[in-house]
């Protein structure tokens, strides 16, 4: 079911918020770390909510970012299979989400970090203690 324009238009305006409140969704942000940027960033986001959902509150903000960037991660993941998969044009994945360009901020945030290992594989690295 695709969202009426006003709600679309709210959805639009809570996603900017969001983005623009970088203590939420950048890990590496210093303020990332703080509780008091973070509850006015949700207080803010709170109050757009409302205007579509009255009763909104903290948990009901968290779940419904949540939600949202789920299903851009879900849209993302099924274009780059269909990329890796050599698809032609023509049968290529298009991306149906209406709001996945809003969340662009989001995709250098969405890379795994490299794994990487306590052994080592030198063995001069190891001491033999007698």
């Amino acid at each position: 079911m695709a969202p009426t324009d006003s709600t679309k238009k709210v959805l639009e305006d809570f996603i900017e918020i969001y983005k623009m409140n970088p203590c939420l969704w950048q890990v590496k942000n210093k303020e990332y770390h703080d509780r008091d940027k973070k509850e006015n960033a949700y207080k803010l986001l709170i109050e757009k909510l409302r205007e579509i959902e009255p009763d909104a509150n903290k948990s009901v903000v968290v779940r419904k970012i949540n939600n949202l960037r789920s299903n851009v991660r879900k849209e993302k993941k099924r274009y780059e299979q269909s990329v890796k998969s050599g698809a032609s044009a023509d049968e290529m994945y298009h991306v149906k989400l209406w709001y996945y360009d809003l969340f662009d901020f989001l995709h250098d945030q969405c890379i795994p970090r490299e794994s990487s290992s306590n052994l080592d594989s030198d063995e001069d690295s190891c001491e033999v203690v007698e």
